[in-house]
């Protein structure tokens, strides 16, 4: 699930976003929680677990750049799209973790690009932690190549090496459901970022090949031409 709050003291300006943002990942069919809030300090104050924040500069209290500087003393992972009428303030609000800026009034095709982006970083960047037979340790997303079938568990192939997991395929099947994740055969769940070509078997990145369950054939042809208009482009 994507994360994103809206920080916009003006509400007309605020609900237009958020139903530009509420088509987006509807469309994407991305799960995604969506906050609102008025002001810089009410953001402070609830101070709810963010991935994106879109962010007006000129607010009344506390301002988007101050807002800025203050998450990233503090080492929040929020990636900041700035949301503005005043251009002259850009020089300031550069910064760890901001994408860039949109000018009001907002438009749909340039808002899509950012969050195109962002949520592509946010969802790679993310780690799962996985429990072996002596020791946890988190693998990021964008480094596992693919989750095989080991009985009642299951090994996860990375970048890095392969890790035996005490979860089984299904449950990572369905903890990863809104990630581009795909099960092609009953032992086998792959990453399609990590696929280098898809024949009669899949190559991964690595030189792995997986083979395609005959039943799930299409329906993995269909999704993997769907992962490279939405992404990988």
């Amino acid at each position: 699930m994507v994360r994103i709050g809206i920080c916009e003291d003006d509400i007309i300006c605020r609900k237009d976003v958020c139903r530009m943002i509420e088509q987006y990942f509807t469309e994407k069919e991305i799960e995604y929680q969506l906050r609102e809030y008025e002001s810089g300090d009410s953001f402070v104050e609830q101070h709810r677990s963010t991935d994106i924040l879109l962010l007006d500069i000129e607010m009344e209290g506390m301002t988007g750049i101050e807002l800025k500087d203050l998450l990233c003393r503090a080492s929040e992972d929020i990636k900041i799209l700035f949301v503005t009428n005043h251009l002259e303030a850009m020089s300031e609000a550069f910064g760890r973790n901001v994408y860039g800026f949109l000018h009001k009034p907002i438009v749909q095709e340039e808002l899509d690009k950012y969050l195109s982006r962002i949520s592509e970083d946010v969802r790679e960047n993310r780690g799962l932690v996985i429990k072996g037979a002596d020791k946890e340790f988190v693998i990021k997303v964008r480094d596992i190549i693919y989750f095989e079938s080991d009985d009642k568990y299951s090994r996860v192939v990375s970048s890095s090496g392969r890790y035996f997991c005490n979860r089984s395929l299904r449950q990572w099947e369905e903890q990863l459901k809104d990630s581009f994740f795909f099960r092609c055969h009953k032992c086998y769940l792959v990453n399609f970022q990590n696929i280098q070509k898809m024949e009669e078997y899949i190559c991964m990145c690595n030189g792995d090949k997986i083979p395609i369950s005959r039943r799930r054939g299409r329906e993995l042809k269909d999704s993997y031409r769907k992962y490279i208009i939405n992404w990988a482009r």
